[in-house]
């Protein structure tokens, strides 16, 4: 996969990274980053929080996602909303990541679906 502006941030290099976007909530940005077992939410720290602010990441593990979709929020914006087990969570991210986080997740949850084995 090749970088294109606008479309999150693909991968290359052998990592469990898979993509990387930028979302915008309340006025303040935020990295989400997608791996083959996880979606981490990295939150940007201001001045003000410094002192309460923690180092990890709210961590999201794939298994506990049901399912994923996108939706136009705006001219610019679209909302990617998760359906967890503890509720849904949203991310606010430019028509273009909105569609290629989207993507990523939809590939990751067929590919996990697809190699659990069957319930009984």
């Amino acid at each position: 996969m090749t970088d294109a502006p606008g479309a999150g941030t693909p991968v290359t290099a052998p990592s469990d990274l898979v993509i990387e976007a930028l979302s915008r909530e309340d006025g303040k940005n935020s990295t989400v980053r997608v791996f083959r077992d996880r979606i981490e939410w990295v939150k940007e720290v201001s001045i003000s929080s410094l002192p309460r602010a923690r180092n990890d990441p709210p961590v999201i593990p794939l298994p506990t996602v049901a399912g994923v979709k996108a939706k136009k929020d705006g001219p610019v914006f679209s909302k990617v909303q998760l359906r967890t087990a503890n509720g849904p969570i949203v991310f606010r991210m430019i028509h273009s990541e909105a569609q290629a986080v989207t993507a990523a997740i939809t590939a990751l949850l067929e590919t996990a679906g697809a190699s659990s084995p069957p319930t009984r």
